[in-house]
């Protein structure tokens, strides 16, 4: 997988085929992501009492709660007026194309960047993802793919937010402390 994701990252197109690869492989990496993303002390700042095993744990799941709501989006969006047959693995695709850039976004936060500063990082990643999907799928342009990756990501933030709001609750009923920080 790494082997497909470096290139990505520097815009080489690559066939459905090079995304063959197995899944567990797609799903450590993705994992990986969530484990970075709940590293950000800033993940755990307006939560009272949570930890950063707790942290982890929420950004993973927060992460496998939105992975396959993008995903099936853009199996819809992408079948639209016959552009792809569904033949390929779009969860391997999507998952090399966000590895490289996610993985260098998160640890960049992790690290104690402002999360302002890798914002390009993370819109360059909408692009990866729509250059990966256009070279991929010949009937798909760059401009649709974009679409579709902002048309998902959108009802993911929408889940995202809940699933951090839930466990907010959760902490403040396990640890007794308001759910707000004040």
């Amino acid at each position: 997988m790494l082997a497909t994701a470096f290139p990505l990252f520097i815009l080489k197109q690559r066939t459905f085929a090079c995304f063959t690869f197995p899944r567990w492989q797609s799903v450590l990496a993705i994992t990986f992501i969530g484990v970075l993303m709940g590293l950000d002390p800033a993940a755990r700042a307006g939560i009272p009492g949570m930890s950063p095993p707790m942290a982890i744990l929420m950004a993973v799941l927060t992460i496998w709660v939105t992975l396959p709501v993008i995903v099936g989006i853009n199996k819809w969006w992408l079948r639209r007026g016959g552009r792809w047959d569904g033949q390929g693995d779009l969860f391997n695709l999507l998952a090399a194309s966000w590895l490289v850039v996610n993985m260098l976004g998160a640890g960049l936060v992790t690290l104690g960047m402002p999360p302002l500063f890798t914002l390009p990082l993370w819109l360059y990643s909408i692009w990866i993802s729509a250059n990966t999907l256009s070279g991929a799928i010949p009937k798909v342009s760059r401009g649709y793919a974009i679409q579709g990756i902002v048309l998902s990501i959108l009802p993911a933030y929408l889940i995202s937010f809940v699933v951090m709001v839930l466990t907010g609750f959760a902490m403040a009923v396990l640890t007794g402390a308001p759910p707000v920080a004040r």
